[in-house]
């Protein structure tokens, strides 16, 4: 998705929350969407949504990629193409 997309896609990072594991830094992105968190356990894997099914399957088109241009409109730094 493009940057514009990703500003209309309805879900939007308010806060997020890093930490240190064994194998890299991971993080906790909390949303605006009740209920809704993206996370990446920081051990080498993909981001990915985290909540109920019903609560996120309207979201279920985003690809990591995506979640992580999320965190970057948020923090203010260029998207990933």
């Amino acid at each position: 998705m493009n940057e514009i997309e990703l500003l209309n896609c309805g879900l939007k990072v308010t806060d997020i929350r890093y930490f240190e594991t064994r194998r890299g830094v991971g993080y906790e992105c909390q949303t605006n969407v009740k209920g809704i968190t993206i996370w990446n356990d920081g051990n080498g894997g993909a981001t990915f949504l985290d909540g109920a099914w019903a609560d996120k399957k309207q979201f279920q088109e985003l690809r990591d990629r995506d979640l992580e241009n999320l965190i970057n409109i948020f923090e203010k730094q260029p998207i990933i193409d």
